[in-house]
This record gives C-alpha cells, sequence and structure tokens, in this order.
C-alpha cells in the first residue's frame, strides 16, 4: 500500500521544467543522469540526492548546502578530483548509496532554494563533462518517480533520511512485535514501535481504558473517548494506525485458550501486571523460541516521598533459567490497601529500557553488555546491569 503522492513545490517543478529526471526515494530527493568526468577522463553518469522536507503531503523548501553525489570521485575535464567532493557514503535507499558529500556554499545564507541547489551543484558538475563532449546533459527530459519502498507507515519517514540511517532501519523489516498489556508502560513501549519499520504490531489487552490510564499514557484522550471506555488495545490501535499501518488489536486477556495469538511473533514485549498470568504465556514462548522482555516497577512511598526500582528482564534463547529467576513469581492478592503506584514519567522510562533493550538485541544499537537483567533505582538515579553472558 503506497502513500499518497506527493504534492511538488514550485521549485521542483521548476526542475521538471528544465527536463531534469527527479526522484523521491526514502526520504530523499534523487537527481539522475548528472554527466561526470573520471579520473580517466571518460564521461559516466552519476546522480545527486539530500534528504527532502516533506509537510505531510507536500514536498517543501528547506536545505541547508549539502548534496550527495552517487558515482565515482567526480573530477574536472583534466581528471582531476573536484575539491568540493568529500569522501562520504550515505545510503539514500535499499541499494542505492552515495559515496561522496560535496559541499559548495555560494554565501553565508546558502541557497535560497531547492532550485537553486540542485541546478548549481549539477552545472559544477556536468560543465566539466560538457567541456569534453558538449553533447552530454544533466536535463535529458522531464522524468517524476515516486519510489514506493514498500514500508509500513502510513507516511513518509523523513526522520530516517535526515539522520542517514536508511541501511541501519532496513534491520527493523521482517519483525512481527506484540506487545501484551497495554496500560502505562506497554503504551509508551508502543508509542516508541510504532515509529520503526517493523512489520507488524500486535496489541493484546482485555481491560478498558478510563481515567487513571489517560494519566499515565501518550497522548490525551477526550472526556467523549473516556465515558465511552474503549478497550484499551483498540483505543491504541485508532490512535497509532494512523501513523503506522500494521497495529492490530486483540481485546482479551491472554490464557492457554488464546496463545495462538502470539503465533508468527518474532519479539515480545510482557507489560501486563497480571503476574497470575504470566508463567502459561512465558511458557509457549519459550517453547515456540520467542524471544521477550518482561518489565515492571515496584515503586513505594517512603516518608512522604516515592522510591523503588525499575526492572527490564529480557529473556533470549539460551538464557531461559536465568531470566525466569528475574520475573516476580506470582504472590497473593494485595491487601485491600495495596497500591500499584505508577507515573507517567516512569512508565515512559522503564519503556525506554526496554524498547533500547530490543533494539540493541537486533542490532539497531551497539550492545557491549548483553545483561539479561537491568534495573533503574529512583533514588540514587543508577542504571544497574546484571546477567551478563
Amino acid at each position: 500500500m503506497s502513500s499518497a503522492p506527493l504534492v511538488r513545490d514550485p521549485d521542483l517543478s521548476r526542475l521538471l521544467d528544465d527536463g531534469y529526471d527527479v526522484a523521491v526515494q526514502a526520504g530523499h530527493l534523487i537527481v539522475r543522469h548528472i554527466p561526470y568526468v573520471t579520473e580517466t577522463r571518460t564521461i559516466e553518469y552519476g546522480f545527486l540526492a539530500y534528504p527532502v522536507t516533506i509537510s505531510g503531503d507536500r514536498v517543501v523548501s528547506s536545505t541547508d548546502h549539502r548534496i550527495w553525489f552517487g558515482g565515482s570521485a567526480p573530477c574536472d575535464e583534466h581528471g582531476r578530483k573536484l575539491p568540493m567532493a568529500n569522501p562520504e557514503a550515505r545510503a539514500i535507499a535499499d541499494g542505492l548509496r552515495a559515496d561522496f558529500m560535496l559541499s559548495s556554499k555560494p554565501g553565508p545564507a546558502g541557497y535560497p532554494d531547492e532550485y537553486s541547489k540542485v541546478t548549481a551543484y549539477s552545472r559544477i558538475i556536468a560543465d566539466q563533462a560538457q567541456a569534453i563532449d558538449r553533447s552530454v546533459t544533466p536535463t535529458p527530459g522531464a522524468a517524476w518517480q515516486e519510489v514506493d519502498d514498500d514500508t509500513p507507515f502510513a507516511y513518509r519517514d523523513t526522520a530516517t533520511s535526515r539522520a542517514g540511517l536508511a541501511a541501519i532501519n532496513q534491520r527493523y523489516r521482517g519483525h512481527r512485535i506484540v506487545i501484551i498489556g497495554l496500560g502505562g508502560t506497554g503504551s509508551y513501549i508502543l508509542d516508541q514501535i510504532a515509529k520503526t519499520e517493523v512489520d507488524a504490531i500486535l496489541l493484546i489487552d482485555g481491560d478498558t481504558f478510563d481515567n487513571h490510564n489517560a494519566f499515565r499514557a501518550p497522548g490525551a484522550p477526550t472526556l467523549d473517548t473516556l465515558r465511552s471506555r474503549p478497550n484499551k488495545a483498540t483505543y491504541f490501535v485508532s490512535m497509532y494506525s494512523n501513523m503506522h499501518r500494521g497495529v492490530t488489536a486483540c481485546e482479551e486477556y491472554l490464557d492457554e485458550d488464546n496463545l495462538v495469538v502470539l503465533s508468527g511473533a518474532t519479539f515480545v514485549f510482557l507489560a501486563s501486571d497480571d503476574a497470575m498470568g504470566k508463567p502459561v504465556i512465558m511458557d509457549w514462548l519459550e517453547a515456540h523460541d520467542v524471544p521477550f522482555i518482561d518489565v515492571g516497577m515496584g515503586i513505594e512511598e517512603i516518608d512522604g516521598r516515592l522510591g523503588g526500582l525499575l526492572r527490564v528482564s529480557t529473556s533470549l534463547q539460551g538464557r531461559r533459567e536465568q531470566a525466569r529467576e528475574r520475573i516476580p513469581v506470582p504472590a497473593p492478592e494485595r491487601d485491600d490497601y495495596g497500591r500499584n503506584i505508577q507515573t507517567a514519567d516512569l512508565n515512559a522510562l522503564n519503556a525506554m529500557l526496554a524498547v533500547i533493550r530490543w533494539k540493541r538485541h537486533i542490532g539497531i544499537y551497539a550492545d557491549a553488555t548483553g545483561e539479561g537483567f537491568s534495573t533503574y533505582s529512583l533514588i540514587t538515579n543508577e542504571i544497574a546491569n546484571e546477567d551478563l553472558p
């Protein structure tokens, strides 16, 4: 399913009027068919590319002076490398890479618009090729293409392209994430996972979304929404499907009768506070070799202030028993005065720690520890890593 076609701004329309071959792919504007001189004074064709700014479905003018070049080192007509070409690899899209960053700033204010920037760099490179062969041209005829990268997002992800992380973010593909429990921590886990290119996100929770949930979850529900008491999973699907097409809901609590809904999961976040229901879920995940993270908070009021620990327990192949020892076992029911203290900032931090651990596990972030268990102490503001491999 493709994103809506982009509305071109006047700069891009001017490029097409001039006869440039333009494409938008993976958050980059790509100008193809740029003739350049190689070190052996032959003429080849490369491309110019840079992260494009998109507001909704509109391409807008917003750029600095840099641009990337795909091809070998661009040279002058004598085969000498152009001074503005700096070796700097950048993944533009899957299978498309630029090896040089071009930097030629015309003045303190840079380029006034997209059109001026593209045409300036095009002339600098192509003029050298035309000095050898006057028939070559960077404007072979207007062409416009919006390449569908088959992303799960409802609109284009330009954060990835601006940061130059297209190649790294490909590692999200193929993952099917399940989040069990959409209370405070689970909802913040969703908030982060929905901003990644995972294929699917299944939300599982049989509870309703009430006022107390609103005060420890991302977003700001309306009073009418709270009056309707929607199912938690369905409520968050309605919110995050605006961004990620792969978010679905299961409006049930998990038990031994419906664990089949976990089939196909590549990673599971256990964010439910139902300790009694966890063992059967963990048994299933271990039997089907599905890695998972269990999160938890133990917050208490001491002398009028809150203190306690946030916990992230990671269960991976070959380290299951170690993880089980760290996950709290079902305890007798709380007494009538027991409290489950949660605050939005601590829920969010617990979720961030879990998501970062998952990203380290799948190779997005570097991982020098591989810990199976970590805690954050609210009182000392320290993170402790334990159960190292």
